[in-house]
């Protein structure tokens, strides 16, 4: 059963959610530039390339992730209704 309460409950948990998404998928890409620097011998990425991508994927997937969670919670709560 997912109930999420009144609407200011509600903004948290979208919020909490959005940065919690943007948080796995920065991981990821950091993950992945490290990845990529340490199997080809040569530097493909410089640190600041890396902060800045990373930073850059934070920002870009907390927006997206902010306008998609409220659908989603909208989702799994008309759900339950309707069982």
């Amino acid at each position: 059963m997912v109930k999420f309460g009144s609407k200011d409950k509600r903004a948290r948990v979208v919020l909490l959610s959005s940065i919690a998404t943007s948080l796995v998928l920065m991981n990821l890409f950091l993950l992945g530039t490290l990845l990529s620097n340490l199997y080809r011998g040569d530097v493909a990425y410089t640190l600041v390339d890396s902060a800045a991508g990373s930073i850059f994927v934070f920002v870009i997937t907390t927006i997206i992730s902010l306008s998609l969670w409220p659908k989603v919670i909208d989702w799994f709560e008309s759900r339950e209704t309707n069982k």
